[in-house]
């Protein structure tokens, strides 16, 4: 299965698409958060909501790229335990408007508690543990990959909202992508003998929303999520990483890691 990455656009084409969530060509992106402003109410800062200009970013790109499914991989909205009003009134005609682009599929992060209340009929919630499109799990990342799926040579996941940081550096609070080469016994430890040296490939995503570090959310939401993931530690023994700007300019290689995840 071949994939492309739209560095600019955050998101992940997936090519030749053959899977039990359809067939054609896969979109995969992460990280709405549609209702994150509502933070920064109780501070007495209102924050206009985009999620109308995240809507028609998604349906260009799902018209100029022919895609035929739409992968959310988790975050579709803010509220970890709880459903704003922004979210009530903002994610069902968000998803629904681009059900009717293509086939909408989600997997739920760790802020889409009670998100099933707000999915249209025409959209699919899998299990939050992730999903397998041929030789590539999409998780959201809040989760360890399950022994089931040691067999995938590919994890793509959001998450961590990975943002180069480093003190003094004009680069630094950028967001970035994240490309690793790690081999599998780091992945799935239960099951993969010490002495195999099998590798996988793992892309971190951007977060989709670009508000996000606008409101200086980014950086602070970056590092909460990093702690709550059961992964990152395993990431960090990457053996292979190249670290690219959202224009594709590799900008770091497994060293910078520490300041990215």
């Amino acid at each position: 299965m071949k994939i492309k990455t739209l560095f600019e656009k955050r998101a992940v084409i997936i090519e030749d698409l053959d899977s039990e969530v359809g067939k054609g060509r896969g979109l995969v992106v992460s990280d709405m958060h549609i209702g994150f402003e509502e933070k920064f109410k109780s501070s007495g800062i209102n924050i206009q909501s985009n999620v109308e200009k995240m809507q028609r970013e998604l349906e260009d790109l799902i018209v100029e790229n022919e895609v035929t499914n739409l992968i959310i991989a988790g975050d579709v909205k803010s509220g970890t335990d709880r459903i704003f009003q922004s979210e009530w009134e903002n994610v069902p005609r968000f998803l629904a408007g681009l059900a009717k682009k293509c086939k909408v599929t989600i997997v739920p992060g760790n802020h889409d508690g009670g998100l099933s209340n707000l999915v249209p009929e025409s959209v699919q919630i899998t299990d939050s543990n992730g999903i397998v499109l041929q030789d590539t799990l999409v998780i959201h990342g809040h989760t360890k990959p399950l022994i089931k799926f040691k067999d995938c040579n590919r994890v793509i996941m959001g998450h961590i909202h990975p943002i180069y940081q480093k003190k003094g550096s004009p680069l630094s609070g950028i967001p970035v992508w994240v490309f690793l080469e790690i081999e599998k016994k780091f992945l799935f430890k239960e099951i993969i003998p010490e002495n195999d040296d099998s590798l996988a490939e793992v892309i971190v995503m951007p977060s989709f929303n670009l508000d996000l570090s606008v409101t200086g959310y980014f950086n602070e939401e970056a590092k909460a999520e990093r702690r709550l993931s059961p992964i990152v530690k395993e990431l960090r023994s990457a053996s292979e990483a190249i670290i690219t700007t959202l224009n594709a300019e590799v900008i770091g290689d497994v060293s910078f890691l520490p300041n990215v995840l």
